[in-house]
């Protein structure tokens, strides 16, 4: 899509570093509730990145309600019916229950998500740019956000704002600027590696969890399934590092039923790796700045959670955003109860996630950590349900 030829403007209510998951979503949402959002991303339009690309129930239930589900599915994404769990020899299926619109589990590419989102959000009257480099947030005389320095094709703009948002990832450069606060650090980080591979089912998405490893299949689009391998740092260091695409094979061979349907297919696209990095919760928000998504909240990848998290913390804040701009409520108690219920979702998702990502051998910890997360999700359901919406009705 080609991008607006108009100038960028010199002042917005909302600035959103960041126009990926959380940051596209959080433009679409504040743009409808009638504040002009000027949302940038240095990277083109449409693509892709590093994911696992699986969105939970209730991110399938914020995408139905903002009215873009059909737009996933029309593009050929596949639905999830079932989620298959092998701890060992111990073999748990579970059946995807339809809810409503939610008719199963999806895991669009990124190509796909982001690019919806963005339109979304531009046709919401948000002003989304690409190409464009968030160069620091500048403050006021009392050292308060007031905008950002952007560079657009090598020349050097002002804009101010209400409030600066960072959804600009785990190594969030506005979190960094404005001196956010690590609240919360996890010690343990698993690395993970991916290829995308033909031939796999296209509705189940399926894990293998043994002592020291974690292999999953996770159906996407173009008829491809994201075939990931998780392991200790400490045994990527080992097995993994400089030769990802055999230890990648190697993992896969652990899993005779899946070796079976790849043997001798190559994965379109090659492998990537993610290098591993402990979960943290960082300070929400600030003078006149907040974080969603990564950029404040980061958990492993073996959650599969990353997009879910990025939708709900973006609602969580556009609704925060929404009753004080739009409503008159006052901004600090907003957003403070936006970190409130963020931190109140992190403590009940991230002790499980760590000890599924700790591969400490206790197979046990693991069925119970899964059992964990699964709880988590239904509360996050309850509170899309009966929450949002509400603050940033006047």
């Amino acid at each position: 899509m080609n991008q607006q030829i108009e100038p960028i403007a010199d002042r917005y209510d909302v600035i959103v570093v960041g126009a990926r998951a959380a940051g596209a979503a959080t433009a679409m949402l504040l743009a409808r509730k009638g504040l002009s959002v000027l949302a940038l991303d240095r990277a083109p339009y449409g693509a892709d990145t590093l994911s696992t690309h699986s969105l939970a129930g209730p991110a399938v239930l914020q995408l139905s309600r903002w009215g873009l589900l059909d737009t996933i599915r029309d593009a050929g994404t596949p639905v999830t019916k079932t989620v298959e769990f092998n701890y060992g020899p111990d073999h748990v299926s579970i059946d995807v229950p339809a809810r409503g619109d939610v008719d199963g589990l999806y895991a669009p590419r990124r190509t796909l998500l982001d690019a919806t989102l963005v339109d979304a959000a531009r046709d919401s009257g948000a002003d989304v740019r690409h190409g464009v480099t968030m160069v620091q947030v500048t403050k006021d005389e009392r050292g308060r956000a007031a905008g950002v320095e952007i560079d657009v094709d090598g020349r050097r703009q002002v804009v101010t704002a209400r409030v600066v948002v960072g959804a600009d990832g785990m190594r969030s450069r506005v979190a960094r600027q404005v001196g956010a606060r690590t609240i919360h650090a996890e010690r343990v980080g698993a690395t993970t590696m991916f290829g995308y591979f033909e031939g796999l089912a296209d509705d189940t998405i399926v894990n293998h969890y043994d002592d020291d490893r974690v292999v999953g299949v996770i159906p996407t689009n173009d008829g491809l399934a994201c075939v990931w391998a998780g392991m200790s740092l400490e045994r990527f260091d080992r097995l993994a590092r400089g030769r990802v695409a055999e230890a990648h094979a190697d993992e896969i061979a652990s899993v005779p039923e899946l070796h079976a349907r790849l043997a001798g297919r190559q994965p379109v696209g090659g492998y990537r790796s993610f290098p591993g990095t402990p979960g943290f919760l960082r300070q929400a928000w600030g003078p006149g700045w907040a974080l969603v998504g990564d950029a404040g909240y980061f958990k492993d990848p073996v959650s599969a959670h990353g997009i879910t998290d990025a939708f709900i913390s973006a609602e969580l804040l556009a609704d925060a955003l929404g009753s004080a701009f739009v409503c008159g409520s006052d901004l600090a108690e907003a957003l403070t109860h936006f970190q409130e219920q963020r931190d109140q979702m992190a403590a009940e998702m991230m002790p499980p996630v760590v000890t599924v990502a700790s591969f400490a051998g206790d197979m046990r910890a693991v069925k119970d950590g899964f059992r964990a997360m699964s709880a988590a999700m239904r509360t996050e359901w309850q509170l899309i349900e009966s929450t949002f919406g509400v603050l940033a009705t006047c």
